[in-house]
C-alpha cells in the first residue's frame, strides 16, 4: 500500500528482489525502499527496490542468477560491525570470483551488491559459517 506501481515496459529492466528474475513485460511491480543493514553503521543506507506486485518464489541458488551476472554491479564488502573493508565495480560474470576474492579476507562477513548504473540494492551475500 502506499507504494508506487509500475509495470514491465523492457526487460531487463525491472529486477525483482524476492525472485532475483527481471520482471516479463507486463508484470507489474511495487518501489519500496529497503535497508539491508542490521545496525547503525555510518555506511547504513536505504535503497530502492523492485519487488513483484503478485507472489513470486525465492530463486534456488545453486549457481548465481542470471539478473546479477548480466548486469554491471557495484559489490561492497563488510565487516561483522557492518564497516565496509573493500569495494569493487564489475561486469555481473566477474561475481563469483570477487565473491571468493572478498571472502578471502578474514574480517569480510557480508557482501552487499548493487547494481551499478542506478546503484539499486540487488542482493546480500553472506560468508559461510
Amino acid at each position: 500500500a502506499g507504494r508506487e506501481v509500475y509495470v514491465a515496459d523492457a526487460m531487463p529492466g525491472y529486477p525483482c528482489r524476492r525472485c532475483l528474475k527481471d520482471a516479463e513485460i507486463d508484470d507489474e511491480l511495487i518501489l519500496v525502499s529497503h535497508d539491508p543493514f542490521n545496525s547503525d553503521s555510518p555506511y547504513r543506507s536505504a535503497s530502492p527496490i523492485f519487488l513483484h506486485r503478485h507472489a513470486c518464489q525465492p530463486p534456488d541458488l545453486d549457481e548465481l542468477p542470471l539478473q546479477l551476472t548480466g548486469r554491471q554491479l557495484s559489490v561492497r564488502s563488510f565487516d561483522t560491525n557492518e564497516m565496509m573493508i573493500d569495494a569493487d565495480v564489475i561486469d555481473g560474470e566477474q561475481l563469483d570470483e570477487t565473491i571468493r576474492r572478498f571472502f578471502n579476507d578474514q574480517r569480510s562477513t557480508k557482501l552487499h551488491v548493487h547494481n551499478a548504473s542506478r546503484g539499486c540494492w540487488a542482493t546480500s551475500i553472506m560468508k559461510a559459517e
